[in-house]
């Protein structure tokens, strides 16, 4: 008789020890179910953290120089590129000679409404810009004087003014330029890295101190 109880007794710790077992194995399959679930939702969240910027990062030339700009929505801009495509226009349009006229027209143009790309395309045209260029040998460089944008108001209002020199036959021409624009934000492209376009563009009166008047 003690010999059966004993037995019973034996059986009874080791159904007790497998279900234990059971049980603990039942709770490592669910703390590593858990886990795993935990690490892809903290892997998904690193990643979208890390690339959601990605396709705002934005290249900007300014002269030879290049610095990325951050963006924290696609409808924001800073002062920094606000100068730097005015800078650009700048140099494109106005600095050149007969050989990169056309050349720096057509890579300029993309920073233009095409209304306004025209009109000073036109107004070229009616100067003989690229002809009085061939038939006395000359070449402009420009210096900046002053370039200002209000960024209170969308577009933003911008001022640039600047010296325009000509030079040929071993002489140099004088001719001070001022103008006044807008800039209105547009998507980024390959040929606008800048997010911005020039629009209602006009010239203005300017006659710096240090420039002889015309007469």
């Amino acid at each position: 008789m003690s010999e059966k109880i004993s037995i019973a007794i034996k059986n009874l710790f080791a159904a007790n020890d497998v279900n234990k077992y059971i049980d603990r194995l039942f709770f490592l399959i669910q703390a590593s179910a858990f886990l795993l679930l935990f690490s892809n939702i903290l892997w998904g969240v690193l990643f979208w953290n890390a690339t959601k910027n990605a396709d705002q990062k934005v290249f900007v030339r300014s002269g030879k120089e290049m610095f990325a700009a951050l963006l924290a929505d696609n409808e924001t801009r800073n002062v920094g590129q606000a100068r730097g495509l005015i800078t650009t226009f700048a140099h494109l349009f106005y600095e050149s000679d007969a050989k990169s006229f056309g050349e720096r027209l057509n890579e300029g143009f993309w920073l233009l409404s095409k209304q306004d790309a025209q009109a000073i395309y036109k107004n070229f045209i009616d100067e003989k810009v690229q002809e009085n260029y061939t038939k006395f040998n000359a070449f402009s460089k420009i210096r900046i004087d002053s370039i200002g944008v209000d960024m209170s108001v969308v577009p933003y209002q911008c001022t640039l003014l600047f010296q325009q020199s000509i030079y040929f036959n071993e002489q140099e021409k004088a001719n001070p330029i001022g103008t006044i624009f807008e800039l209105q934000p547009v998507p980024y492209s390959e040929k606008n890295p800048y997010g911005l376009q020039i629009q209602n563009f006009n010239y203005i009166e300017y006659q710096p101190s240090d420039t002889p008047t015309k007469q």
